[in-house]
Order: structure tokens, then C-alpha cells, then sequence
């Protein structure tokens, strides 16, 4: 299967200040790329290169085995893209910016736009000035408007920024949806870590433009940490046993409900020692890392980890 896009080695300088150094990723069709970070991390910078609105210092950027630099106009045909607040025609309609927008394609009929409208759940409101509609109505408009000419790469930056919790949520079913259903590729900008894990295939996350962590979603949230939920039945002789282990701390206690860290045991060891002691589990669970975990640790360090 070929690859939808290919960066290799990125760089973007502003003076004496380097706003992206050597990133690098890969995407295959259907993949759901989070790039994430802080404010100032080079996400937006990253995409405005990928889609040819700055130059790059260096790098190569491969859209559909079409390279940005020897045919931009052909790779961009393949690109859609949302950048920054959305902007439309304030006095028009949702169907009327969308033709607009359309008459900048080649032979798109009025047809696919009505789809389109519909397929981003905006149909009733095709008639309605774009002025009257809501934040989230403008972002489900802006993915309408990406959707023109049915590129194999949709860009995003910041798609959720501004959206009450539902209006997220139905705009990440929106992309999954479109992902799963239309094999689209997209690469989805935000500092929205809890919520990318859930419905990226794939995670990129930029610290003063470098990449410290990079590779597939389910790989990096597979690792564990060192953090042990349970419930351990006889309470008092719980906290005997576990005061007197070595090689553990007690972060919290609420009841018989205990949460460990390992700090010079195996968690294998740890249950052994519960058994030998005669302890009842009710319930044990080694945590899993989460991005905000993972992310955290990472900038404290600003190491670099590519997990493929």
C-alpha cells in the first residue's frame, strides 16, 4: 500500500529562532495522524509547510508519490485543508460559501455539495447566512470545504479549539467516520492529549519544534507505568503488609482501595508477596500510560522517542 504523505527531515527558521528541526512521519490511507504539543511547539508552522503556505530551510515532503517541491499544484490537488479560525462569506449561505469555494475545483457539480453539507450533518442548515451559525457549525462547515474535489489528505489545526465537549465529540466521530468510510488520511493539530488518544491511529508530538514522541497510538499507550490500582480485602492487615514492603510506596489510600507505586520490584513480585502474606485481591491493575503521562515526563527530559 502506498504511502498518502512522507516528510522527511523538516526544517523551519525564523532568524536566529528555529521553529521546526528534523521532523519526520509517515502515513498510509485511512491513518489519523495527532499532531500535537503547547502553544509555540511548531504544529502550525509544520502544517503550513506541508501545505506550501511557508517555505521550508529543508526537508522533502511527498503528497500521493507527488513531491511538493517538483509539482506543488499537482501534490496540493490531493491536499484539504483548515487552518487556523474558520472564514467564510459572513452574509452568504452554508450552501452558498461551499459553491464558492467549489468554483476554484474543476467540474464539481452543485450536486456534491448539497453531499457535502450532508455528510457533515449541515443538510437543514444548507439556507442558513453563516453568520448565524455556531462555532462548531463553522468547523463542520470547514471540513465540508476540505472535503472539495475528495482529497486523499485532510489538514486540520486546532479543529476542536472553542467547542463545548459534545461539539468535540461529534466532530472526532465525524473524522473517524470519514477515515474509516472514505480511506481519507488526516493529520489533526491540537494540545488536546486525552482526547487525541482516543480516535488517532497515530501520534507526533512536537516540544520547541523537535519531535520528542512519535510512532502508533496503540504502541505507545501499550507500555505500562509503575502504578498499581487494587482492592485488597481485611483493610488493617492490608496496611501492615504493604507498610512493611520493601521496594513499594503507598501514593493513596481510600478505604480498601490502595494505589502503589513499584519503585524496586517487578509488579509480578508484588503480587507474590500479596499472596504469600494471605491477603484477598479483590482487584489489581497496572496503569497504562496516557499521552498527558507520557508527554509530561517527556518535556521535563526532552528526550526523543520514536516507537514503530
Amino acid at each position: 500500500m502506498e504511502k498518502i504523505i512522507s516528510v522527511q527531515n523538516l526544517r523551519k527558521a525564523y532568524k536566529k529562532e528555529t521553529a521546526v528541526e528534523n521532523v519526520c512521519f509517515e502515513l498510509m490511507p485511512g491513518n489519523i495522524m495527532g499532531l500535537l504539543g503547547t502553544n509555540g511547539a511548531g504544529k502550525t508552522t509544520t502544517l503550513k509547510m506541508i501545505t506550501n503556505l511557508c517555505s521550508k530551510d529543508k526537508g522533502k515532503i511527498v503528497i500521493d508519490n507527488v513531491s511538493l517541491d517538483s509539482n506543488p499544484g499537482l501534490a496540493l490537488s490531493k491536499v484539504g485543508a483548515a487552518l487556523d479560525t474558520p472564514s467564510f462569506y459572513q452574509e452568504l449561505t452554508a450552501r452558498e460559501n461551499i459553491e464558492c469555494f467549489a468554483h476554484l475545483y474543476k467540474n464539481i457539480p452543485n450536486a456534491q455539495v448539497m453531499e457535502l453539507l450532508e455528510y457533515v450533518g449541515l443538510k437543514n442548515q444548507a439556507e442558513k447566512k453563516v453568520k448565524k451559525f455556531s462555532l462548531g457549525m463553522k468547523q463542520r462547515l470547514a471540513l465540508a470545504r476540505a472535503m472539495l474535489g475528495q482529497p486523499k489528505l485532510i489538514i486540520l489545526d486546532e479543529p476542536a479549539n472553542g467547542l463545548d465537549p459534545q461539539g468535540q465529540i461529534n466532530l472526532y466521530r465525524l473524522i473517524c467516520n470519514m477515515a474509516k468510510e472514505k480511506n481519507t488520511t488526516f493529520i489533526v493539530s491540537s494540545h488536546q492529549l486525552h482526547d487525541m488518544e482516543k480516535f488517532c491511529t497515530d501520534i507526533l508530538i512536537l516540544d520547541k519544534g523537535k519531535s520528542i514522541l512519535q510512532g502508533k497510538t496503540e504502541d505507545i499507550l501499550s507500555e505500562t507505568t509503575n502504578i498499581v490500582d487494587c482492592i485488597l480485602e481485611e483493610t488493617k492487615a492490608a496496611e501492615n503488609v504493604l507498610s512493611q514492603c520493601q521496594g513499594i510506596s503507598l501514593v493513596s489510600q481510600k478505604g480498601n482501595q490502595f494505589t502503589i507505586r513499584l519503585e524496586n520490584i517487578c509488579f509480578d513480585e508484588f503480587i507474590r508477596k500479596l499472596v504469600v502474606n494471605h491477603l484477598h485481591i479483590r482487584y489489581i491493575s497496572i496503569r497504562k500510560n496516557s499521552l498527558q503521562d507520557l508527554f509530561l515526563k517527556l518535556t521535563e527530559g526532552q528526550n526523543h522517542v520514536s516507537i514503530n
